[in-house]
């Protein structure tokens, strides 16, 4: 499998909007976010490092799954079709293909390298180390900074 920036980058986008939002939890009496983060914290370093490599490989492959489901519904109906998170992981894929063991591989190299970074999601050193210098201009346009 040649897409596993694309599958991992994706729900680093999800977790972001969900962790922005700020309206009602529905019965809980918390924020949106809060009950993200509890369900669903995002994956940071810690974590990652402790993870055998079977769990690595099915996270990109599962945040892969979205990217390409994302992807397949802008092909379908080109309306829907915009300058998203999506389609960044898709351009820096093609032209940076790598398999899901070279991201995982990436990933334990960028924590190994940065121990004093283990509060940084996983997610983010996929888009600063793997998408980001593969992409001309930033998601809907805005500059690369």
């Amino acid at each position: 499998m040649k897409r596993p920036i694309i599958y991992t980058l994706l729900v680093l986008g999800l977790l972001q909007a969900y962790a922005r939002a700020d309206e009602q939890a529905p019965a809980e009496g918390g924020t949106v976010a809060e009950a993200v983060e509890s369900e669903m914290p995002v994956l940071k370093g810690e974590t990652w490092v402790a993870m055998d490599e079977d769990a690595k490989i099915a996270f990109i492959w599962g945040a892969g799954h979205v990217v390409v489901i994302e992807e397949a519904l802008m092909d379908k109906y080109p309306e829907q079709k915009r300058d998203t998170f999506v389609t960044k992981v898709v351009e820096a894929s093609n032209s940076s293909p790598a398999t899901m063991a070279q991201v995982a591989a990436a990933i334990d190299r960028y924590y190994a390298e940065n121990p004093d970074k283990m509060d940084t999601p996983v997610m983010a050193v996929i888009w600063e180390t793997m998408v980001k210098p593969n992409i001309a201009t930033g998601i809907a346009g805005q500059p690369l900074d």
